[in-house]
Parts: structure tokens; C-alpha cells; sequence
């Protein structure tokens, strides 16, 4: 039989099944290096991830669905933890982290003085911008069974528990102790790339958000005056949290396809359980205010007006008060802003993890 006479479809099936070193076009795992285009999409989606973990309720995970790299990171990951080591995905990783972690480190003393100055305006932008990542994973949840419900469920539980179980949302007072920011930088770099859900706002119920971006401030500013005691001084707050986010974005690399893949249903109700149980802990009307004789504070006792008049503001308590009726108008229409930025960026990355994920495998 010659060629001419073989169907079409034959022939396709024939192609598909030879070998890779048969083809022209490179396997999967090719050491050819990303094009300009993945390069350019990297960076971008590198420095709107870092902006985005500065910001509680904006999702990493979100903004590099929108960039159209999540899947080639997370393949990245995990090809990393299993020490795979391939030059694209070693390429991949230096373009999306050494955007992200720039942002983060030029724009960290803004964002954490917003909160501490403006904490009701900033709390209230927040809520908004966490509720408007509810349609994406809404979108992601077909068909819903029971196993949905009940991973929805536990998810409200467990950040009922952050909020309400661990004190005071938010609150600086007894951050910046070692096993809690490693915790918290665990618990952040796992979020970062969980589409929908904050790594930031995982760090301000854990009362260590305002810590560690005054103190990420605190280290740029001593390296720009060569204050090496400074740096070092910051570095004790700064090393803990780093190895907790390289650790839990690691673990989250590794797992979350597995999730997605053998438990989609009870994964992703509990992504949106955590969604919508974040608003616990962002109740707005709190204020900072000067610790007293008596009070602890990161676990020491204050025994002198010196001693209280020398702790920094970044680790002052919270306490509520009555807002005005401006102030309840002002918080609701901060809300609908945030819930339309955050959806408006939620429709950019709307497509599925998973999805984007088999498309780049394929």
C-alpha cells in the first residue's frame, strides 16, 4: 500500500504514537529556553504576585491565573522539590520570584503603614477585595456534590478558628516571635499559590502582617544606609518567614495537583469555605493603641512608662470603637470598590487551574 493511499487518520495515529526522538518538534522536558512572549507574561505575573501579597484579599494565586503562567509555575515547583533540576524551570522560577520578591520589597513600607495609619479604611477595602474572589472559584465548583458542601464547610470552620480562636485578628501584639513567623510564612506561602485565597491576609489574622512589612521596610532601609546591625536586627524577623513561605510554597506545589486531580470537589469547596470565612477576621472598626503598664507585649511584661514609650507602633494592640455613620458609609462603599477591582481581576483569570494546567502540559 503506498502513501497516497493510507487515510488521513491513519497516518495522524501513526505520527502520535512514534517515538519523541522521531519527531521534529522537542519532547516536554526540552532545555529549550521560554520564549520572548512566557518572558515577558513571567515578569509581569511576577511583579502583580508580589503586589498582590502585599495586599489581604487580593490572591497570588489570582493574578498568576491572569498572567497565564499559574501552571507553568506550579510545574516549575514541583519539578524543584522533586530536584529536577531543568533549566527552564529554573528560568521560570528567577522570572516570576525576582519580580515578585522586588515588589514586595520596594512597596511593603507603603502597605504597611496604610494599615496602621488608615486601619478602617484599609480592613474594609480588604473585605471587599476577598469577597470579589468568590466567583472565581464559584466558576470552578461544576458540578457541585456533596463532598463540595462538606470541604465548603470545613473551610469556614477552620477560618472561623484563625479569627476568633487565636485572639485578636490582625493584632500586632505577640507577633514577631520566631515559631510564629515561621508558622505564618508557612501558612502565607502555601496561599500564594491557591487561586482565590491571600497569603497576606492569612498573615494579618495571624497578627504578624504589620511586623513583617515594617520590617521588610526596615532592612531596604538599613542596606540603602549600610546599616549592617539593622540588617541583621531585621534579618532575625525576615529569615524565619522566607524559609516558611520557600517551605510552604514547596509543600502547595507538590500537592496541589494531586488535590485537584484525585479530590477536586472537596478541594475546592474548602478553597471557597476559606474564601468567605476570611471577612471573620477583617472587621474594620479597630484602632492601634500605646501598650500600658502591665500589658504584655511579645510576650514581655511592661513595667515602666520607658518601657511601654519604646515599643514600636508596629506592635501596638487593638482595640474596637464605635465608628461614626460616616465612617459605617465609608467602609460599605470601600467594600463594593474592592469587590469590583477584585472581579474585575478575577474575569482577566477566570480559566481553571486545572484547565490551564492540562493545557500547557499538552
Amino acid at each position: 500500500m503506498t502513501t497516497d493511499s493510507v487515510p488521513p487518520e491513519d497516518l495522524k495515529n501513526d505520527r502520535e504514537s512514534e517515538p519523541a526522538t522521531m519527531t521534529s518538534a522537542p519532547p516536554p522536558d526540552s532545555k529549550t529556553p521560554l520564549g520572548p512572549a512566557a518572558t515577558i507574561r513571567c515578569i509581569f505575573g511576577g511583579v502583580l504576585m508580589g503586589l498582590a501579597n502585599l495586599v489581604p484579599g487580593i490572591s497570588g494565586g489570582t493574578m498568576l491565573l491572569a498572567s497565564g503562567i499559574y501552571a507553568l509555575l506550579v510545574d516549575a515547583i514541583s519539578d524543584l522539590a522533586a530536584f529536577r533540576f531543568k533549566r527552564k524551570s529554573l528560568m521560570i522560577m528567577i522570572l516570576v520570584v525576582g519580580p515578585a520578591l522586588l515588589a514586595i520589597v520596594l512597596f511593603s513600607g507603603l502597605a504597611g503603614r496604610f494599615v496602621l495609619e488608615q486601619r478602617w479604611v484599609a480592613f474594609s477595602l480588604f473585605i471587599g477585595l476577598t469577597l470579589g474572589g468568590v466567583p472565581i472559584l464559584l466558576r470552578s465548583l461544576a458540578p457541585v456534590g456533596f463532598l463540595t458542601f462538606v470541604g465548603c464547610l470545613l473551610g469556614l470552620i477552620a477560618m472561623a478558628f484563625l479569627a476568633f480562636g487565636t485572639g485578636d485578628p490582625g493584632a500586632p501584639e505577640g507577633g514577631g516571635s520566631f515559631g510564629g513567623l515561621l508558622i505564618a510564612g508557612f501558612a502565607a506561602g502555601a496561599a500564594m499559590l491557591l487561586p482565590g485565597l491571600s497569603g497576606s491576609y492569612v498573615l494579618l489574622v495571624l497578627g504578624e502582617y504589620v511586623v513583617i512589612l515594617t520590617t521588610i521596610d526596615e532592612a531596604r532601609a538599613a542596606l540603602s544606609a549600610r546599616d549592617w546591625a539593622g540588617l541583621v536586627t531585621a534579618g532575625w524577623t525576615v529569615f524565619p518567614v522566607a524559609l516558611g513561605v520557600v517551605v510552604g510554597i514547596g509543600t502547595v506545589g507538590v500537592v496541589v495537583r494531586l488535590l485537584l486531580k484525585h479530590v477536586r470537589g472537596l478541594t475546592m469547596g474548602f478553597l471557597l469555605g476559606l474564601l468567605v470565612g476570611a471577612v471573620f477576621g477583617l472587621w474594620p472598626f479597630r484602632m492601634p493603641v500605646p501598650p500600658q503598664v502591665g500589658t504584655m507585649v511579645r510576650g514581655d511584661l511592661i513595667e515602666s512608662v520607658e518601657q511601654a514609650e519604646a515599643v514600636k507602633t508596629k506592635y501596638w494592640p487593638t482595640v474596637g470603637f464605635t465608628p461614626t455613620a460616616a465612617q459605617i458609609g465609608g467602609a460599605a462603599g470601600l467594600i463594593l470598590v474592592g469587590v469590583m477591582i477584585s472581579g474585575s481581576i478575577g474575569l482577566l483569570g477566570g480559566k481553571d487551574p486545572e484547565d490551564d494546567a492540562q493545557a500547557v502540559r499538552t
